[in-house]
């Protein structure tokens, strides 16, 4: 027998006993490492949600009312999209309870307990969330961990990096460039959802709502995005194979709306 025959011979008995001694040691059933979702956020309570509404904002548009600005002066006027909040839904027991879902908007942890106490917050996470949560009169950091997170045990740290990471990856991707291209403009709701169905897929019914405000010359302004997403799936954000199919009706912005700019006088300093 040619030499390398032998050689490749002798490799396949090596291969067979092996593979013997592992069956026998259980090795050969033993399943790989689970994966885990590396955006998944560890919920202690009530984590028997069915969804979360990624909430993000158009800053100038979120800013605005019929009387002109309302954000802060040292609102930053960069970068364009904000981060709003990340919101679960009603928790099971409060479905099972018949609690109304507009009274979990409204209330939200409050309804299992009332805690003010602020999110303590690495000093790197409170600039990134300087940067891109609208300076609202009152904390808007604050208000969304009071109402969203707290009463699920969440960690703060986690629950805002996640969030802001999210945030990213729509400003940085194609749908969030092409808004601040079209800015200025007016827009159809029909080719924001064109873009973004071709850039990340088909979406579910509701998968993306927009919300609006009206300015002081009356147009319907851009103010938020959301987005209905699998709380098990936040690490594929924003293909839409990680979102879910909005139970509520949400939208209130017309068929054809304005992308607002900030008001050139009104600059921060």
């Amino acid at each position: 027998m040619p030499h390398r025959a032998l050689t490749l011979l002798r490799g396949l008995k090596l291969a067979t006993l092996a593979s013997a001694v592992c069956l026998m040691a259980g090795c050969a059933h033993t399943p790989p490492a689970a994966r885990t979702d590396a955006l998944s956020i560890p919920v202690v309570q009530h984590g028997d949600f069915g969804h979360y509404t990624l909430a993000l904002t158009w800053q100038p548009g979120f800013c605005t009312d019929q009387h002109g600005t309302t954000c802060q002066p040292d609102q930053p006027h960069t970068p364009l999209v904000g981060l709003h909040g990340l919101w679960a839904s009603r928790p099971a027991d409060l479905v099972r309870d018949g609690l109304p879902v507009t009274l979990w908007w409204i209330k939200g942890c409050d309804i299992y307990q009332h805690d003010d106490t602020p999110p303590q917050l690495s000093p790197a996470l409170a600039k990134r969330l300087s940067a891109t949560v609208a300076h609202t009169h009152s904390s808007l950091v604050v208000h969304e961990y009071t109402k969203h997170v707290q009463c699920f045990g969440m960690n703060a740290e986690r629950f805002f990096t996640v969030a802001s990471t999210l945030r990213d990856r729509f400003a940085h991707g194609p749908v969030g460039r092409e808004l601040e291209h079209d800015a200025g403009r007016d827009i159809n709701k029909a080719d924001v959802l064109g873009w973004f169905e071709k850039a990340y897929g088909p979406l579910p019914q509701r998968g993306l709502q927009f919300r609006c405000n009206t300015d002081a010359q009356g147009r319907s302004v851009l103010a938020q995005l959301w987005f209905t997403l699998d709380p098990k799936g936040l690490g594929r954000f924003p293909a839409a194979s990680g979102f879910l199919p909005s139970p509520d009706v949400q939208d209130d912005c017309p068929a054809r709306f304005h992308i607002p700019t900030w008001p050139a006088t009104s600059s921060p300093e």
